[in-house]
């Protein structure tokens, strides 16, 4: 494998019943979220998968799932009316236990996989901005992952914002990022 991130050819393909090959080999770590991407990902029409593939060695670095969503903002006033905010929302992000802590460049403090992220997160801005208008990106972390999204600029839901309370967001942290 390659020493840095800058070397590693990279194709992003969306998850699809013809690709779905190369989910059966990812292994990040997390059983529930490999069990995701081999069994329902591509399956899943709430969401769209996207993996970021090593062509040389033909293999996935890194899968993210995104979906439209939404945050609820509340008030303490009764004559004020609860306010949703459109989002778009990370439901996960994986990397491969096999590209985790690759440094992008020689002299690089940032990691190949910040720079995936970050190719998506500039990706989620051009889709708002070009078809369908969201303000925020919402995700809700795993503790181990808190800091990774806050040096992202994510931040923390405040007090009178809430968002989904389905199973998986269990012990996650609801965090949101601001689109331009």
């Amino acid at each position: 494998m390659k020493s840095y991130g800058e070397q590693i050819p990279i194709e992003v393909q969306i998850l699809s019943v013809q690709n779905q090959k190369y989910v059966e080999t990812f292994f990040c770590g997390n059983s529930s979220i490999d069990d995701y991407y081999r069994i329902e990902a591509a399956e899943d029409n709430t969401s769209v998968t996207y993996l970021f593939i090593d062509t040389e060695n033909d293999r996935i670095i890194s899968c993210i799932t995104i979906a439209c969503s939404a945050i609820f903002t509340d008030t303490d006033r009764v004559d004020t009316f609860s306010t949703i905010l459109s989002a778009m929302e990370i439901k996960y992000f994986a990397v491969d236990e096999a590209y985790k802590h690759i440094p992008y460049t020689k002299n690089d403090r940032m990691t190949l996989s910040h720079y995936i992220f970050r190719y998506m997160l500039n990706y989620m801005n051009d889709i708002s901005h070009d078809c369908i208008g969201a303000s925020k990106i919402v995700l809700y972390s795993v503790p181990s992952a808190i800091n990774f999204y806050k040096r992202n600029n994510f931040k923390e839901f405040g007090d009178t914002m809430y968002g989904d309370e389905g199973y998986y967001v269990d012990g996650c942290l609801p965090m949101y990022y601001d689109l331009n």
